[in-house]
């Protein structure tokens, strides 16, 4: 089976040739990926989970003339061909008029909810397989009720455990595009209820998928911020060998959304001692879909060329509106480095003054060709942290608001378990100054500001953990303070970072002494099994020549 990662690159390059139209590089992308990976069932369900529809109809016209099973690509493609010219073509048409295939196209077509029962006048007629496909297609052309329907008018004919777990295996496969999306409530709110409904079915018949699935409940209504109810679905017991890791983090993180940072804290602490006893494959398959990066796949490197263009990009983005961007933390340290980006930068760092109403950025950023805001960040009350992605380079950018307080200046950053943690700064001006070949603004006193980030700043230090070491953190020791070290610390192993979490590690050491610290004991079990031997912390200068990127 292929790897997700390999299959990402394969639908890149195949996107980007279907939409040039430079066909003649197909040749090229098979010797590269293969044709089996090309033309495997895997990759073609990754398309139509992607709901790449251009790519689901050139991959099943590729496969069905050259896979050893070709019925189901070839069914696959004139299915999608029908919904893309919103008429049935010949093949479907030949099929009975109430075969639940036909019926389910032409619903789609129609955007109509199925109708099924006694309502269609007959009986839907087709395979279990047939009616499984039916579901798998609603769901891709977001049409959940009518994915409900199908799913749950079948199993009150024949429950079986093989229908219920392609049912399972095919929501499982599609939770981190649904949680990548940006749905509306209602939206979500179907995705709760045909998940909530499976796991009804599933419950008695596959007890440990159905915790699964419970799982992915729970998420959904973190989602749509129904915190409340997330809580009562982490509550679940768990079946005999199945791991509650996920439920305790999800159920910490539902808790620190509404403000609850003791109970959050204790329940991390919970699956901190539950990770003890864990692989590290474990602890990657458990936390994939969540708000913490579980793979340990080598990281991409950042390509400063693509995030000159981004930030020139976002420049004259906001410039059109009279707003000013300034470089700000990693990236403002780069720059007074070397004239560039560090070599260990994942994202860029700017900054704005909150002298205009935020909402009109975010408006400006929304209505862009160029950019797409990253929603989950949205605060009613006030916004610290507005995070874009270019489109052209799926570089991120942090976009840092700055208010004024007491004579100083504060900003923050929004954490997935809805809290604000805030850094405090000395006023400052702004001075341009060229950076890779575009002229930028900085802070008026770059050392200053620089050293209230990260002390001192001339010293490199790849493993400096900015959310808990800035002299500029508010509230050192505070609950939210003492969550984020906990989260710090679960990145760090999730991530396969033994450095990171070495030093996180040693700092809540250091925060023995305040209200929430965590127990010695649970720090000794963590350091030995996530840091086997010491390791020197010594790193390179991590800069990059300013020319590198020009």
């Amino acid at each position: 089976m292929a790897t997700k990662e390999r299959m990402m690159w394969l639908l890149s390059t195949l996107v980007r040739m279907i939409e040039t139209k430079s066909f003649d590089q197909f040749d090229k992308i098979v010797d590269e990926y293969g044709l089996d990976l090309v033309t495997s069932p895997d990759f073609l369900d990754y398309c139509r989970q992607l709901k790449n529809v251009p790519a689901v109809i050139f991959v099943a016209s590729i496969a069905a003339h050259n896979a050893s099973a070709k019925n189901r690509p070839w069914m696959i493609l004139q299915v999608y061909q029908s919904i893309l010219a919103k008429k049935l073509n010949p093949d479907i048409s030949k099929l009975p008029p109430f075969h639940v295939i036909r019926r389910t196209v032409e619903s789609i077509i129609d955007q109509k909810t199925i109708v099924i029962g006694k309502s269609s006048g007959r009986k839907l007629t087709g395979t279990g397989q047939d009616w499984f496909f039916c579901v798998e297609l609603c769901m891709d052309h977001d049409q959940l009720s009518s994915a409900l329907l199908l799913m749950d008018s079948h199993l009150r004919t024949e429950v079986t455990p093989e229908f219920l777990l392609l049912c399972a295996k095919s929501i499982v496969s599609r939770v981190k595009v649904v949680l990548e999306g940006d749905l509306a409530s209602e939206s979500m709110l179907r995705w709760i209820r045909f998940a909530t409904t499976l796991h009804r079915h599933t419950e008695p018949v596959l007890p440990r998928v159905a915790f699964e699935l419970a799982q992915i409940v729970a998420t959904f209504h973190h989602k749509n911020r129904q915190y409340v109810e997330c809580i009562a679905w982490c509550s679940k017991p768990a079946p005999e060998g199945c791991n509650p890791t996920m439920l305790q983090f999800r159920s910490a993180q539902a808790h620190s959304s509404m403000g609850e940072y003791r109970q959050a804290m204790a329940l991390l602490d919970q699956v901190f001692a539950t990770m003890l006893a864990q692989t590290d494959e474990q602890i990657d398959a458990q936390f994939q879909n969540s708000d913490v990066k579980g793979a340990k796949a080598r990281p991409r490197e950042f390509d400063g060329n693509a995030a000159a263009q981004a930030l020139t990009d976002l420049n004259a983005l906001l410039q059109t509106a009279d707003i000013v961007p300034f470089l700000v933390s990693g990236t403002l340290l780069g720059y007074q480095r070397n004239g560039g980006f560090l070599s260990h930068d994942k994202d860029i760092d700017v900054g704005i003054f909150a002298e205009q109403d935020i909402f009109s950025v975010v408006d400006l950023v929304l209505k862009s060709t160029t950019f797409r805001l990253l929603k989950g960040y949205i605060r009613l009350d006030r916004i610290y942290q507005l995070p874009v992605m270019h489109k052209a380079t799926s570089i991120c950018i942090d976009i840092f608001v700055y208010y004024d307080h007491d004579g100083q200046l504060i900003t923050g950053v929004h954490g997935t378990f809805g809290y604000n943690q805030n850094f405090v700064f000395s006023k400052f001006g702004l001075q341009t100054v060229r950076f890779l070949d575009v002229d930028f603004a900085v802070p008026d006193d770059i050392p200053r500001n620089l050293r209230e980030n990260y002390g001192d700043w001339e010293i490199s230090d790849p493993y400096y953990a900015t959310h808990l070491q800035s002299p500029s953190t508010k509230d050192v020791g505070g609950e939210i303070h003492m969550m984020v070290s906990r989260l710090e610390l679960l990145g760090g192993i999730v991530e396969g970072k033994p450095n990171k979490t070495r030093r996180v590690v040693q700092l809540l050491r250091e925060f023995q002494s305040y209200d929430a610290a965590m127990d010695p004991q649970l720090i000794d079990k963590l350091e030995a099994r996530f840091c086997p031997a010491p390791e020197l912390m010594l790193a390179d200068d991590f800069a990059i020549p300013p020319d590198a990127y020009v």
